[in-house]
């Protein structure tokens, strides 16, 4: 199970259109996984390009023990789309 702050999920509805409680369900489709170096952390944080809603997200989350805590979603740009296409059909998606 995925925790989310109330705040953060306003806010990035507002902002990009996808509600953090809709977000789990990515989780039942093939996903490619990556750990996020764009920032140092004091935590393992991922992105995870996944399907919602016949669209790709770019999740960022950290995983806490058997669930996690979301960070942020959009949706894909085209050049994350197509590593997720590529990932999905060529190597397969984790």
């Amino acid at each position: 199970m995925l925790t989310r702050d109330e705040n953060k999920r306003r806010k990035n509805l507002s902002r990009h259109g996808i509600d953090f409680a809709d977000v789990e369900s990515i989780f039942d489709f093939p996903m490619y996984s990556e750990e996020d170096r764009s920032v140092n952390h004091d935590e393992l944080r991922l992105r995870s390009l996944g399907l919602l809603h016949g669209r790709v997200i770019s999740l960022i989350w950290a995983p806490i023990g058997d669930g996690g805590r979301i960070i942020s979603c959009r949706y894909g740009n085209s050049h994350e789309t197509r590593k997720y296409l590529e990932e999905l059909f060529h190597s397969g998606a984790n």
